[in-house]
């Protein structure tokens, strides 16, 4: 599934369903579900393709580390069934690939992004005002949030 076939209703159901998982929602929740959304798109495959294995780079402290939990959201690649692995980094970027074949897309999260959410979070905010912010990241377009390289 990916928002631009299904829509924002789509959209709004697998951040629904990464919030459950999660136990709250956020901006780095969002971004993971997004990422994930994006891998599925590029690569033309759905969601829960056995196929499909993600490598995440992040640093794995949170809230940074919230975007896991979005990936294995969207994309039904976990830990558990060994299709996401995560290794540490300074930046945020994913790996998608298909084990049938060489198809592979890179996507690295606009480092502007990542500083301005730091920026943003610096300071204690009601979750109120931490759930927009989150709203306003799954709402950014496509070519603001990622840099992709196949």
């Amino acid at each position: 599934m990916t928002a631009q076939r299904h829509g924002r209703q789509g959209l709004d159901a697998v951040l629904q369903d990464a919030t459950d998982l999660h136990g709250h929602f956020g901006p780095f929740l969002a971004l993971g579900v997004r990422i994930g959304l994006v891998g599925l798109r590029e690569l033309r495959v759905k969601q829960g393709d056995t196929r499909l294995h993600t490598t995440v780079m992040l640093e794995y402290v949170a809230p940074i580390s919230c975007v896991l939990d979005g990936i294995q959201v969207s994309t039904k690649c976990t830990v558990g069934n060994t299709r996401l692995t995560w290794k540490e980094s300074s930046e945020i970027s994913v790996t998608f690939q298909l084990s049938s074949s060489r198809r592979k897309v890179e996507i690295r999260v606009n480092p502007a992004i990542i500083r301005e959410l730091q920026r943003k979070l610096a300071k204690p905010l009601p979750d109120e005002e931490i759930r927009q912010i989150g709203l306003d990241i799954a709402s950014l377009p496509d070519a603001e949030l990622f840099l992709c390289k196949r």
